[in-house]
């Protein structure tokens, strides 16, 4: 691609600054080009003829223009990888191709930029990168990703930075080590010479003392110079237009624009001041601003003659007044109030048929027209929801008062909506409650689906798994915006799962929903479906569908700014959860932690409980086992009778009972087993809970017979993985008596199964008898098989407490391995059998063991015994 083609064009007229080109030229080394002043001091101009000069000589140069939507890592790399990318240096096989494709999900990882570099540095030539306006950069991920790219150091890549301001980078550092080189305000400014080529370039004849007085005015500054040009060649006498600006006490960019617009025919002046509403001005709508038909070649003409509208490189905005005319105008203008409101409502209109949500809102809110905020609101309220425009949103419900929204159906709903994201519990209650009381009978389908969606995200946000949220017909599904359709699928696909427990059905129509928005760039609705999904594959079973779709989630979530918002704290709850199962205890901590943290007030009881627990299981499996217990139990008891799904209260019971039972707390084991009895009824779990506490006492036939039902099916189970805990709980019961063929089999079958759901945690945490088993069959069978490989060193690297065995323990375990009896040992001990016994009960309990073997496996594997 011809660099020219994103380069912006060059001012009329225009003077080339040999100077400055030379202080921008490659010398040969390494240095970055700081190019910083503020607006006004032709920064653009020059790195644009700069670009076309170095092109024509033979350099490579990508121009990357960075815009306020450039904002997050995964947009800037995209951008920047796209403008090297397209140098006619750069192969068809660089690897910058495939890297440009990846950048919106994998700039995070450790390796990113470091693959940018390596790749850059294949290169058959070096290339210059200009980026263009990077004060619009300041989301700390996207600024960390710019200062990556400065601090490495390339022989291939060399940087030109244009800024407003000093970005904040670490632009000491390279000045220390030599490899800044900077351009500031003073060096471009206009010399007297340079100001006289400008003016005679502009048509204007002046003197050399005249010369030097405009630049003396304006002090050099090269859009002052242009101001001050335009306005005399405007029509403005000279002499007169010098003695005022060497009087002048207002700021010179206000006086210079006032001079020029005192210049311009009335009827140009009445357009400027039509079209000075605010924001960018497409030539369709300046002509319906300003009634003339030819507003768009007048727009063109005082751009290029006066500089007074600047011509935007956008399509659907290709003009923008500068703030400072627009300020001037509006201040002169006796245009009355009533005007100036049909102005904005014109606007309005226009960018809501357009397609422009969120400039029709700033508009309908300057009009201060009610009616037109509520269709406003009516019409474009989904397209700023599934975009995450809320701010815009509640803006407008603010900007009619609370009595207006009260009033209305549609309007209440976007406010539940809001509050709902926002943590607002109680004041979401209230919305739908007062919706419900105005729905009408017979509603608009898309009024249908806003009260459906609403229903559904105050259920998700608040992880509430138990209710039906309201249904939606099928002839409600089909419209003609995108975003009305994303929002229906995403009701079914919620309704599937919470109503009707039809993870398939669900996930078929949020799979539709995501499809939808990553089309039509609906971000925080595509945040939303993966958070969904991720639900979706969790009560499923797919630990690895949940965990992909949770880290998509959270992705969106760090790159728009959402990263405290109810979904992104389920993703991390989710995560942290798939960590814990996957024996990953440190991680489950951070994910919890952080879930916990960035959630602040936006969490409900729920949430709060699901990531304590979690937080508490990670404790206990890290070797803190009383301090995670203690968090466990307490995250169960604040809940008080927060209905629960029965998925939430099996996976709150289960964590908590198999700690107790763990650390021989026997009655707090039994109240998780009542507490869920009394939720759910009596599950697999119950049953698997009950199994873990007669093993804990030697009961071992009686905690075959417990979990026989589970491996039977004939009594259902709640969670996927407890069929896997079953199973183990009979390969320990198996090898204690001595049914070791039968344990293989029942070894091989919690293997399987714990593979298909990705759950490693049950083999890292179960009895010695079984885990001693799954040595055998990794070690003594050579089985390669990778899952069996992970679940073994699970175990091995778990972070146990070392057992706090005493001195005379130490005597009885030392002689465990022999084939003496318990009174052998008794005797060589010279000590009585009552006591030789008492130890021996008491090295099974610290070591969480149940036969005198895996107490020599365990003794072994915690360095007890040599």
């Amino acid at each position: 691609m011809d660099v020219s083609r994103s380069v912006p064009g060059l001012p009329e007229p225009f003077v080339p600054r040999p100077r400055l080109l030379a202080a921008l030229d490659d010398a040969g080394g390494d240095r970055t080009v700081l190019v910083c002043a503020p607006a006004g001091f032709g920064k653009t101009s020059l790195l644009a003829h700069w670009t076309r000069s170095a092109e024509a000589a033979g350099t490579a140069v990508a121009w990357a223009d960075v815009h306020r939507s450039d904002d997050d890592p995964s947009r800037f790399w995209v951008t920047v990888l796209n403008a090297v990318r397209a140098c006619r240096v750069v192969p068809a096989d660089s690897r910058l191709h495939e890297l440009c494709r990846l950048a919106p999900s994998s700039w995070a990882t450790s390796g990113f930029v470091t693959d940018v570099i390596r790749a850059v540095e294949a290169l058959p030539a070096r290339i210059t990168l200009v980026l263009h306006d990077v004060h619009e950069l300041v989301a700390p991920a996207t600024l960390k990703g710019l200062e990556s790219l400065l601090l490495a150091r390339s022989a291939r890549l060399r940087l030109l930075v244009c800024s407003r301001s000093d970005p904040p980078l670490s632009l000491g550092q390279l000045r220390s080590a030599g490899r800044l080189r900077e351009i500031r305000a003073d060096q471009l400014r206009f010399t007297v010479d340079e100001a006289g080529a400008l003016l005679r370039r502009s048509g204007l004849r002046l003197t050399p003392s005249q010369v030097s007085e405009v630049h003396g005015g304006t002090r050099g500054w090269p859009e002052g110079m242009r101001l001050g040009g335009a306005a005399l060649r405007g029509g403005a006498d000279p002499q007169e237009f010098l003695q005022r600006l060497t009087t002048n006490t207002r700021p010179m960019a206000a006086f210079l624009v006032g001079e020029l617009v005192a210049t311009l025919p009335k009827a140009d002046r009445k357009a400027l001041s039509a079209i000075s509403i605010g924001g960018p001005v497409p030539a369709e709508l300046a002509a319906v601003l300003t009634g003339r038909p030819d507003a768009g070649p007048l727009l063109d003409r005082l751009a290029r003659e006066t500089g007074l509208v600047v011509p935007v490189r956008a399509p659907a905005a290709p003009f923008s007044i500068r703030p400072l005319v627009a300020a001037l105008l509006r201040g002169e203008d006796s245009m009355r109030t009533e005007e100036h409101s049909e102005l904005h409502a014109r606007a309005a209109r226009w960018w809501m048929a357009h397609g422009d949500p969120v400039a029709a809102t700033a508009q309908a809110i300057r009009a201060a027209d009610d009616r037109l905020l509520v269709e406003l609101v009516h019409r474009c309220a989904a397209a700023l929801l599934v975009t995450g425009y809320h701010l815009e949103l509640r803006r407008a419900l603010s900007a009619v008062g609370e009595r207006v929204v009260a009033g209305d159906p549609w309007l209440t709903l976007c406010s539940a909506l809001l509050r709902i994201e926002s943590g607002d519990a109680t004041g979401a209650e209230a919305d739908l409650r007062r919706a419900g009381e105005l729905f009408p009978a017979e509603p608009d389908s898309r009024l249908a689906v806003l009260r459906s969606i609403a229903q559904l995200f105050d259920l998700a946000s608040s992880a509430d798994l138990t209710a039906d949220p309201q249904p939606l017909g099928e002839e409600r599904r089909g419209f003609d915006a995108p975003e009305w359709n994303a929002l229906a699928l995403v009701s079914v696909g919620g309704r599937a799962l919470l109503a009707h427990a039809a993870p398939v059905a669900a996930s078929a129509a949020l799979e539709d929903a995501l499809e939808l928005t990553r089309r039509h760039g609906f971000r925080y609705l595509e945040m939303q479906c993966l958070a969904l999904l991720a639900g979706v594959a969790g009560v499923a079973g797919d630990y690895r569908a949940m965990t992909a779709a949770a880290n998509g989630a959270l992705r969106v979530a760090a790159t728009r700014g959402w990263d405290r918002s109810p979904w992104s704290a389920t993703a991390r709850w989710m995560l942290a959860y798939s960590a814990l199962m996957r024996a990953q205890p440190a991680e489950a901590r951070r994910y919890a932690s952080e879930g916990l943290r960035r959630g602040g007030t936006a969490l409900r009881p729920r949430l709060v409980s699901a990531l304590r627990a979690v937080h508490g299981a990670a404790l206990f499996d890290s070797g803190r086992r009383h301090e995670g217990l203690q968090q466990m139990q307490q995250a169960r008891t604040d809940l008080g009778g927060v209905p629960l799904s029965a998925e939430q209260a099996a996976v709150l019971a289960v964590l908590e009972h198999h700690a107790a039972v763990v650390l021989d707390r026997p009655v707090d084991a039994r109240t998780v087993v009542d507490w869920l009895s009394d939720r759910i009824g009596r599950p697999g779990e119950v049953l698997l809970m009950q199994a873990w506490e007669k093993l804990s006492v030697g009961r071992s036939n009686a905690a075959r017979a417990d979990v026989e039902p589970i491996l039977a099916g004939a009594v259902p189970s709640v969670l996927p993985h407890t069929l896997v805990e079953a199973l183990l709980v009979a390969v320990s019961v198996d090898v204690s008596g001595g049914q070791v063929h039968t344990a293989r089999n029942a070894l091989r079958a919690a293997l399987s199964s714990g593979a298909s759901l990705e759950v490693v945690r049950p083999f890292a945490l179960a009895e010695a008898e079984a885990r001693e088993l799954l040595g055998s069959h990794v070690t003594h069978s050579g089985s390669t098989e990778p899952f069996a490989v992970r679940a073994l060193a699970a175990g091995r690297s778990h972070e146990r407490p070392t057992a706090d065995l005493d001195a005379a323990e130490r005597q009885v375990i030392a002689l465990l391995s022999s084939p003496l009896s318990v009174e052998q040992i008794a005797d060589e001990l010279d000590i009585p059998i009552d006591e030789a016994q008492a130890r021996l009960r008491m090295i099974y309990r610290k070591l969480g063991v149940s036969s005198r073997r895996t107490a020599v496996t365990a003794a072994s594997e915690r360095g007890i015994r040599r």
